[in-house]
């Protein structure tokens, strides 16, 4: 930065007034005609005369191959910032040109998108401007000649005295020549439009094909006003999925949009963008969304049809729809039945992903985003979503159903009810006694997870022919209302699978907030695939990318802003993609039981992103090996029996029949270790402590029972416990111990695949040593994943 800063004064200081106006230049040179356009950069250098200035040519190599030539720029090697060609000015542009159009002249070899942006203001760091109207602009390594147009807004750039580069380009590595237009007919925008190539060879090909997703800056909350700019992007973004491999553009297909008055559908705005993607050999994998209240028809609005949360805390309502309201129910039915009438079984859509509920459209309540109906803003925040009339009837009904007598649940709640009419949910804290919070969290997770059940099911109903997948995101806190294991489980009955969406650029974060979940897809046989939450950088591909083939993902997604507008994000999916033809299951005996008791009584344990009690735990102990997570879910169906060990991370209070397959699991000869926080024994919702006790007193039949007696700050503490006590165990595989004596520094993660080899990533910016005597001992590139021998 410095040396550029001083690049720029030096040239600057030669010609400060050669910057008065990026607007001036021609005024008076009456020797260009309008229509001829001038030379702003020439690669070459044989263009007498040329407006640019190429500031960071010292970043830059000509390059003369068999008569062309072109520039070459430095690859990029930060995942934050993009390498750009920066230019400053030698004339001034003339005073009465109010637009020009900047024809970029490229050699089109490798892939990425050539973002330009205009100086606004030289104020401070200045400010730029993006184009007004692009074409052309996406890397499709046709291996030939082409050209991008960028028309920008001149009037009122005020480029007097700045000391910042006018334009700036990413994005491109082989430029030849830059030429500015006054201005261009349509007919020229349409030629190069029209030079834009459909037919693409991909860059990526699998020999273990899965769905690879992306976007293709179709409007989310579009219509027939913006069908000409999402045509327009299709046209640009979709030939550069198919050269990156991908095999299926995603758009949100709305319930408004296809439904404009009752009983009306009209499926021809979606119609024209699924014909358009599959001109470029793509499907379409739409997203489903009907209830949140961006997808809302204007004449459901104002019917008596609509009914809207209400949240507890404040007795305010949501227009997304309740999911306990038969109305709504209705209307699902009706509009998924037309949504798989238009397109099952036509072969244009990859598959479908449901958005039952939530703010964009996902399996969980209202939580945060503010996408109201029309763009109005609304009432939303993390809570309990329970106040509606209907969530009054559901509450009531399944308290009923579970007591059957009000005074067994007096009893339980230690309160005095008269019948069951006069209870209404309240917030969780407000219960006199765990059983009380207890039922209300239990009703108000399974209300979530029946309704999603029931969508996947009317969608199979709708769509038999049709790939389906849940929506599944969060961290696990219990206001969302998902349940990872049960929402994956749900999948079964319809043979359909569950997209995560919830991955960012940290890898620990992606393994421990997912690993529930693709325990359960593996253990129930569901198909998993991943999300990011929104952005990831280019760190955040090789780290995406893997943490899918440890988990034998099926399905892997991303925004196309966090894949094609970075060069180096695109160089890691190039270099790293092949890896998910290493697609296999885990080798795991290790599990760490998720405390979902405890989450539902306490906000101690995942309520608070980063402030959680559970996940820090968990991240220090998979520094030193991989672990499956196991709720009471998982435990209940009999999956404990599959793991030599069980970690307990957070949590003090479980369930009596959890408990009892525990410490019958442990006496069979299963080893437990305990952290030494909570400082109280382990014991049931009504407090019996005495199996705990009996493991704390060596009763542990043909299992062991490892209890921590040291600091719980840091978590590496009690991480290096678990590792020396897991060291000890001989019950455990050869594949496992060698894991545990791999010598690694941190940010280096293991997993030991199903073939006994093990899968290792290097998630750092430096180089890491990993050793296993007489096994391997390798450097491992920065972001580098590398598959290394077990040992013996």
């Amino acid at each position: 930065m410095r040396a550029l800063k001083a690049l720029l004064r030096t040239h600057f200081s030669v010609a400060g007034s050669l910057l008065l106006a990026f607007c001036s230049f021609v005024a008076g040179t009456q020797c260009q005609a309008e229509t001829a356009p001038l030379c702003f950069f020439d690669a070459s250098g044989k263009s007498p005369q040329q407006l640019g200035l190429l500031l960071n040519d010292n970043e830059c190599h000509r390059i003369d191959n068999d008569s062309l030539y072109y520039m070459d720029i430095r690859s990029d090697t930060d995942p934050y910032n993009k390498v750009q060609w920066l230019f400053g000015i030698n004339e001034n542009l003339p005073q009465d040109w109010k637009n020009c159009v900047a024809e970029v002249e490229f050699l089109d070899e490798g892939a990425g998108v050539i973002e330009a942006m205009i100086l606004e203001s030289g104020q401070f760091n200045g400010t730029w401007r993006t184009p007004q109207r692009a074409c052309s602009y996406t890397r499709l390594n046709t291996s030939k000649v082409r050209q991008a147009l960028f028309q920008f807004q001149l009037s009122g750039l005020d480029l007097k005295n700045s000391r910042h580069p006018i334009l700036k380009i990413s994005g491109l590595q082989h430029l030849i020549r830059i030429q500015l237009h006054r201005s261009l007919e349509e007919a020229a925008w349409e030629k190069a439009a029209a030079s834009i190539p459909t037919s693409i060879t991909p860059l990526i090909q699998l020999q273990h094909p899965m769905e690879l997703v992306t976007t293709a800056v179709v409007a989310v909350i579009g219509g027939s006003d913006s069908i000409a700019s999402s045509l327009n992007n299709i046209r640009e973004f979709a030939p550069l999925a198919r050269l990156l491999g991908f095999t299926s553009i995603e758009l949100y297909m709305t319930w408004n949009n296809i439904e404009p008055r009752f009983n009306e559908f009209d499926f021809s705005y979606y119609d024209r963008l699924i014909d358009a993607i599959g001109r470029h050999g793509l499907k379409c994998f739409p997203l489903l969304i009907i209830g949140s209240a961006y997808a809302l028809p204007t004449w459901f609005i104002n019917s008596p049809d609509n009914k809207e949360f209400v949240c507890l805390e404040h007795h305010v309502s949501n227009p997304i729809q309740s999911i306990w309201a038969p109305e709504h129910r209705n209307h699902v039915q009706r509009v998924l039945a037309a949504i798989g009438k238009h397109y099952d079984g036509t072969g244009v859509l990859e598959g479908v992903r449901l958005g039952p509920s939530g703010n964009y459209g996902e399996s969980q309540y209202p939580a945060g985003g503010n996408w109201g109906f029309k763009g109005k803003p609304m009432h939303i925040h993390i809570g309990y979503w329970a106040g509606d009339p209907d969530a009054v009837i559901s509450f009531r009904n399944y308290l009923e159903g579970k007591y059957g007598a009000i005074a067994h649940l007096n009893q339980a709640w230690g309160e005095a009810h008269p019948s069951f009419e006069s209870i209404e949910p309240m917030l969780p804290v407000q219960y006199m006694k765990p059983r009380g919070r207890l039922d209300m969290t239990d009703w108000y997770t399974r209300s979530m997870t029946d309704w999603c059940e029931w969508w996947a099911v009317e969608t199979r109903k709708a769509m038999p022919a049709t790939k389906i997948y849940q929506s599944s995101g969060g961290w696990g806190f219990r206001e969302a209302g998902t349940d990872f294991s049960g929402q994956t489980k749900s999948m079964v009955k319809i043979q359909g699978g569950i997209r995560m969406t919830n991955e960012t650029d940290s890898l620990a974060q992606n393994i421990y907030i997912n690993r529930l979940a693709a325990t359960a897809a593996r253990h129930y046989q569901v198909p998993i695939g991943y999300e990011p939450a929104s952005s990831h950088t280019a760190r955040g591909v090789v780290g995406r990318i893997y943490n899918t083939v440890i988990t034998g993902g099926d399905h892997w997604f991303t925004y196309h802003l966090n894949l094609f507008n970075h060069p180096m994000a695109i160089a890691q999916w190039l270099e790293n993609a092949h890896w998910l033809d290493q697609r296999k299951q885990p080798f795991v005996e290790i599990a760490v039981y998720y405390p979902e008791t405890m989450n539902q009584l306490d906000d101690s344990g995942f309520r608070h992103l980063y402030a959680w009690g559970f996940y820090p735990r968990v991240a220090a102990i998979r520094q030193h090996i991989e672990v499956d997570h196991l709720d009471e879910t998982l435990i209940r169906d009999g999956f404990l029996s599959k793991y030599k060990a069980l970690i307990f991370a957070w949590g003090d209070v479980i369930e009596p029949d959890v408990l009892e397959k525990i410490d019958q699991w442990c006496r069979e000869g299963g080893t437990l270790i305990y952290p030494s926080f909570p400082k109280g024994h382990l014991s049931t919702v009504d407090g019996d402590s005495g199996i705990f006790k009996a493991w704390s007193n060596g009763d542990t039949g043909k299992g062991a029972f490892h209890r921590f007696r040291g600091d719980m700050e840091p978590p590496d503490l009690y991480a290096r416990f678990v590792h020396e006590v897991l060291l000890n165990d001989r019950d455990l595989h050869p594949w496992t111990q060698a894991a545990l004596k791999a010598r690694h520094p941190e940010q280096v993660f293991f997993s030991i695949r199903e073939d006994g080899q093990m899968l290792a990533i290097n998630y750092s910016d430096q180089n890491a040593r990993v050793t296993l005597d007489g096994a391997f001992d390798e450097e491992i590139p920065p972001f580098t994943i590398r598959l290394l021998p077990a040992g013996k």
